[in-house]
């Protein structure tokens, strides 16, 4: 078979020639982009080779590149391999950001790609943005919730304070057929108990 031939067919299967390695196994940092990040990583792991005519990152925003990134030099490491394994590498790709506004891109994508004669296989990774104004909106929400939580608790709450309220002035009180009795003082019960037990003069 043609070699041109064999790469395109092995670059519709996902597949890569003998003593090449790249699979979907991306990794960025930070995992999620805040308010104070300058620089974003990208690495391909257990990739083979790591020539950077061969292997390039790219940092996209809505399917371009970002404008205004600052490319850094690659950083190449090994991988440990097993004995009979090709050599791999772990190749890392870095940025400097521009500023990226108020509010920030939903995520940047981090792309790896991988070019041979007749193949370009590529892989990408996405740099979620940390979005403090939906944060702050979150909290909101959850405040008003339990605001309202509160508020929803208060009223039974208050309900049931009023019902043990009346029902203890209730006992409070003597019974209505006790309440119809005149007042008799403990003086004049006193008063009649001399009368009772003295003799007239």
């Amino acid at each position: 078979m043609d070699r041109g031939l064999g790469l395109l067919l092995a670059g519709l299967l996902g597949l890569l020639p003998p003593g090449h390695a790249f699979p979907d196994q991306l990794t960025v940092s930070p995992a999620a982009l805040g308010p104070a990040d300058q620089e974003v990583a990208c690495t391909a792991h257990k990739v083979t080779p790591a020539d950077p005519n061969t292997l390039s990152f790219s940092l996209l925003l809505g399917g371009r590149e970002l404008e205004g990134a600052e490319a850094l030099d690659l950083e190449v490491e090994e991988e440990e391999s097993q004995e009979d394994e090709d050599m791999l590498f772990r190749v890392t790709g870095r940025w400097r950001l521009p500023p990226l506004g108020t509010p920030a891109p939903p995520a940047l994508h981090c792309q790896a790609t991988m070019r041979l004669p007749g193949l370009e296989l590529s892989h990408r990774q996405a740099i979620p943005a940390h979005n403090p104004a939906g944060d702050q909106l979150s909290v909101a929400l959850w405040t008003s919730s339990a605001v309202l939580g509160l508020l929803l608790l208060a009223l039974p709450t208050y309900r049931l304070w009023k019902r043990c309220r009346h029902l203890a002035e209730d006992g409070a009180h003597p019974p209505a057929s006790l309440r119809l009795l005149p007042r008799v003082s403990a003086w004049a019960g006193l008063r009649g108990t001399d009368q009772v037990g003295s003799s007239p003069s």
